[in-house]
């Protein structure tokens, strides 16, 4: 992108830190062109220092944004050479693949990426914890659950809860440690008893790679120095949704050492509080650690993306004034209200019938389904929508919701079972998946006795696919499954060549709907190692790593169509024209946002929905809405009480 194409605002930015380097915030609104500072401060630098070693640093919220950072930043000469662009996480990882004998760690763990996986590890801890033990299988006094499975289910959920929020607090308990501050005993042994079971498995969970990697920095100054020489400029995005441990890292790294580091967010735009995120950190403890002055404060007002219309109800939800005397669209809003979830569906639908289609500047072109997003706070407000749309002609499969993680998982019974050997290939030490291989070949206890005797991960599999009780693979994809792992143990590189015969086999599948989804899990496998490999060194490729690779959601894939999606799974993202739905308070807010802030993050994540509109918004809420428990009367959110609601009688209410 030619450096002319920055706004007078935005040069003056990348000017004064270029020129001048030292610490720097930046507030920047939404649709101000935050991205487009960070790209252009990199390839100023790289520009101006050509024959220089030093690395730049661009840390990203989200894989998509560092996919999005890397498109732009293409056509630099020697960009992959001296940048690293990814999420503080990715960064993170990389130094404990390389450091990690600094933690006594032999070999590399896998990471679990499965919330039920953690749940499996975390049972087995609890279950030999004997206070824990009688608390988990016995409902307590004041029983306020159904049963007892659903009593476990939420007993697991709020210790690994405890569990994350530790380890993103950074606290790391040694085995021979018998308390800590506000913990009970039990607590104490849960967190280790758990963390010893991953340990022994090989595995690490998400919040561990944070937590690990700045164990090494803070622990091993030579190898942190190491680092700080190769890094001389450090950019963070979206900082205003950094977590303690995020900062806490960057900081480490940073302070004393790299001066030259620029902090890129808004804070009107800070939704990620639940999971420990603050905007705290960019305003308040980035400025003093670093000791910003004026000067080192700048913000981006103008608003490049949204139309008048959007911008000025955003301006109405933050409060906060932002210019909007560059946009060139007027745009539109309209405010609804339904009767019911039922007739809001109705006219969604009937509208996106109306309006696809539609030429003209405003949309770029041709309005399509791609160019519209149809939000909501969660995702049970569009439980009457997806019905909807699935029994209508034309837009029955021109529609997804969009999924809140990236992870790769299989759908199809025979790609579980691929699935499940690459990892015990790339971990033999990893239980949990050896245990989740037998339950789906229904192999009985007596028959994992013996198994557990195979030493070797490619004997262990051969056998269990040989007793496999429940005949869920005949012997030819048994075989083709088989011959598949021998294969990517020789050599990780045939794995395209690997995945195309399976394709074939799996061709031949009986069942029609097994077949579909097999075929299509392998298309995602390919998509996936596609992308793996243009990400790593040529001599660097291992399923183990491979493994971690899709652990990291690194190989998200587009979608086409029409987009729901809930308001935490589109940061970054914008659209033409979006429908905010179920705007009910009690849904939008949420009706467990009690509190100052919890509020403040609600007004935050309707300030993110609106401004994903590029030219115009629907604004809708259905005054009944269906729960489990009946129906209940709702009005419109107090975010939007002061504006014009019309009440819309559809087809559906005449039907």
């Amino acid at each position: 992108m030619p450096r002319q194409n920055l706004s007078p605002e935005q040069a003056a930015i990348v000017d004064n830190w270029v020129n001048k380097g030292g610490p720097m915030l930046v507030e920047a609104s939404a649709g101000s062109g935050k991205t487009r500072v960070l790209t252009e401060s990199v390839r100023e630098i790289l520009e101006r220092t050509p024959r220089e070693r030093f690395r730049i640093l661009c840390l990203t919220f989200t894989n998509k944004a560092a996919d999005e950072m890397r498109e732009r930043l293409a056509d630099v000469k020697g960009i992959k050479e001296r940048t690293f662009i990814g999420t503080t996480h990715a960064f993170a990882l990389e130094i404990l693949k390389s450091r990690r004998h600094e933690l006594g760690l032999d070999d590399m763990p896998q990471i679990i990426d499965k919330e039920a996986d953690r749940k499996a590890i975390l049972t087995q801890a609890i279950l030999s914890n004997p206070l824990l033990a009688h608390h988990y299988l016995h409902l307590p006094d004041n029983n306020l659950y159904d049963s007892l499975p659903k009593y476990q289910t939420d007993f697991l959920s709020k210790c690994l809860t405890f569990i994350s929020r530790q380890k993103q607090r950074l606290i790391w308990l040694d085995e021979e440690v018998n308390s800590y501050p506000g913990w009970t005993r039990e607590r104490v042994r849960m967190y280790q008893d758990y963390n010893a079971l991953l340990r022994s498995q090989n595995l690490i969970d998400y919040d561990d790679i944070l937590l690990m990697t700045w164990r090494i920095l803070s622990e091993r100054e030579a190898v942190a120095n190491l680092y700080r020489r190769l890094y001389k400029y450090v950019l963070v995005d979206e900082a205003q949704d950094l977590s303690f441990a995020q900062y806490e890292l960057i900081r480490t790294f940073c302070i004393e050492h790299i001066q030259n580091v620029m902090l890129v967010g808004d804070p009107k735009q800070a939704i990620h509080g639940y999971a420990g995120a603050s905007s705290q950190f960019m305003k308040e403890r980035f400025v003093e650690d670093f000791e910003l002055g004026p000067g080192q404060q700048m913000p981006i007002q103008y608003n490049y993306r949204s139309s008048k219309a959007i911008t000025s109800l955003a301006n109405n939800l933050s409060g906060n004034g932002q210019d909007n005397s560059e946009n060139y669209f007027s745009g539109k809003i309209e405010f609804l209200e339904f009767s019911d979830e039922r007739n809001e569906a109705a006219w969604i639908i009937q509208k996106i019938h109306q309006v696809i289609g539609t030429k003209g500047e405003a949309y770029d072109g041709e309005l399509t389904l791609d160019k519209i997003a149809i939000l909501g706070r969660n995702r049970f407000v569009f439980k009457e929508l997806e019905k909807a749309l699935s029994v209508d002609e034309k837009l029955c499969n021109q529609f997804f919701l969009k999924r809140g993680t990236e992870v790769l998982e299989p759908e199809s019974s025979t790609m579980k079972v691929f699935d499940l050997g690459t990892r015990i290939l790339s971990n033999r030490r990893a239980y949990v998946y050896v245990n989740q291989l037998f339950d789906l070949l229904a192999i009985n206890q007596e028959q994992c006795q013996f198994l557990d005797n195979e030493k070797d991960s490619l004997a262990l599999l051969s056998s269990a696919l040989s007793i496999q009780n429940n005949s869920l693979l005949p012997k030819s994809l048994s075989n083709a499954l088989l011959s598949a792992w021998e294969k990517i143990e020789i050599d990780i590189n045939k794995l395209p060549n690997i995945l195309e015969v399976l394709i074939d086999e799996f061709a031949a599948i009986n069942a029609d709907n097994e077949r579909s989804l097999a075929l299509q899990d392998l298309e995602e496998w390919r998509e996936a190692w596609t992308k793996y490999v243009r990400s790593v060194p040529a001599n660097a490729k291992s399923m183990a790593d491979f493994r971690r690779f899709l652990a990291m959601g690194t190989q998200s894939k587009k979608q086409a169509g029409l987009t729901l999606a809930t308001v935490h799974t589109v940061k970054g993202l914008e659209f033409y024209i979006v429908f905010l739905i179920g705007v009910g308070d009690g849904t939008f807010p949420d009706y467990r946002a009690v509190g100052k802030n919890e509020l403040a993050e609600e007004r935050n994540n309707a300030y993110v929905a609106v401004t994903r509109a590029k030219r115009d918004l629907y604004v809708s809420y259905p005054k009944l809405k269906k729960a489990p428990w009946g129906t209940l009367q709702q009005e419109k959110s107090r975010f939007f009480s002061n504006q014009p609601f019309q009440s819309v009688e559809t087809l559906a209410s005449r039907g």
